[in-house]
């Protein structure tokens, strides 16, 4: 008997407790936990997301500083290596113009300008005597 008289007690206990929570709104305390879950996960999730866009900030920040250094040193090396190649051609072009040079001085320098000038009046001379015939040719 006793056990029945438990047995009773507990699903009358067991049928007020259900009653109770019948009687309340069952989905309105549903609505208010998922609210408040939501509102606490999308805060969560707010602060994940903010911190997250902050460090890839960051990182775009330190790679664009990074790739700014990396394109100034290529085209300080450019312009280094172009300097480099035309003060190159220039002093090339300067050697070879005082090797130049220097061959003509010294072929220049071989050259007998005595016998040259020599030559030239000999053939003065000689187109002189040979116009001095031609006159006492067509005059005879």
């Amino acid at each position: 008997m006793k056990k029945n008289l438990v047995f009773v007690l507990v699903f009358t206990l067991l049928m007020g407790a259900g009653t109770i929570y019948a009687s309340g709104n069952p989905g309105q305390n549903l609505s208010e936990w998922y609210k408040n879950a939501f509102h606490k996960e999308s805060e969560k999730l707010g602060a994940a997301t903010a911190t997250g866009m902050i460090l890839v900030l960051k990182e775009v920040n330190v790679f664009v500083r990074d790739s700014k250094k990396s394109i100034d040193y290529a085209l300080a090396s450019f312009r280094d290596d172009k300097v480099k190649e035309a003060e190159s051609g220039i002093e090339k072009y300067q050697v070879d113009t005082i090797n130049s040079l220097n061959a003509t001085v010294n072929k220049l320098e071989n050259v007998n300008f005595n016998d040259y000038v020599d030559k030239q009046n000999i053939e003065a001379q000689i187109d002189q005597e040979f116009e001095k015939m031609v006159e006492d040719v067509f005059s005879e």
